[in-house]
């Protein structure tokens, strides 16, 4: 039998559409997993895997997709980030 563990996450901007739809902007909202890594998480809420550049667990910046999550932990998702002007 697995081990179910909750996570909490966070989504912004463009990934907002992949959050429940009566959340507020900034609001966090826990899933389920099995495996328990960033990789799973990202696959089980469907966005596209190129959609994530930018990703804490905890307040803390990785790129680790196979970094192993914990029950409770806060996991912020953003997309690429764009805008602004090059001078």
């Amino acid at each position: 039998m697995a081990i179910i563990m909750k996570v909490n996450v966070k989504l912004y901007a463009t990934l907002r559409q992949y959050a429940p739809k009566d959340l507020e902007i900034g609001e966090s909202f826990p899933i389920e997993l099995e495996k328990g890594t960033i990789e799973e998480a990202i696959e089980r809420l469907g966005i596209p895997e190129d959609s994530v550049t930018i990703i804490m667990v905890n307040g803390v910046q990785t790129r680790n997709r196979s970094t192993q999550l914990h029950d409770g932990d806060l996991l912020v998702l953003f997309p690429p980030v764009g805008g602004g002007t090059a001078e």
